[in-house]
């Protein structure tokens, strides 16, 4: 039984903090000069989390979403071409289980993306993730952590195939 003096918080301070910091397209074909938009988030809400950046540069955003158990935890990402009219073109995706990633510190690390086309060099992502079970700021924490075990969740289809 606790005291008036101790209390249980309604949900814990955990925090999964994403950021890309580079696209290779593989063999998707692309000008140089192409408009690629980022996704990360929850497979729930990710959609509406997006980031718009150029071929040659990488999004400027940092995702941040809470989570309470990291064993129970994923995020989305899903890299994809602009296009002004009928829609986005998905280039490749991956789901990433929080567990993998050693927290309280940046892991930065290459995936390979799943495409919905068959491609003969898939694209890769460049991410860089620190889960904050310690209340630190966004990426203030030591660099050069490391993966657990394989993040990757794997799947047949990508979200939109």
């Amino acid at each position: 039984m606790s005291s008036n003096f101790e209390y249980m918080p309604l949900m814990n301070g955990n925090r999964a903090y994403i950021r890309v910091d580079g696209v290779n397209t593989g063999s998707f074909k692309t000008s140089g000069k192409t408009t690629l938009v980022a996704r990360v988030g929850p497979r729930n809400s990710f959609m509406n989390r997006a980031a718009e950046f150029t071929e040659k540069g990488f999004p400027s955003k940092t995702w941040e979403f809470k989570y309470n158990d990291p064993s129970k935890a994923s995020f989305v990402l899903l890299i994809s071409k602009k296009h002004m009219f009928g829609g986005d073109e998905e280039i490749g995706e991956v789901e990433l289980k929080l567990s993998a990633f050693e927290p309280n510190t940046v892991v930065s690390q290459e995936f390979k993306l799943l495409s919905p086309r068959n491609q003969s060099v898939p694209a890769s992502v460049r991410l860089s993730v620190h889960l904050s079970e310690d209340g630190s700021c966004p990426f203030c924490a030591p660099f050069g952590g490391k993966l657990l075990a394989n993040a990757e969740i794997p799947h047949k289809k990508t979200y939109f195939n």
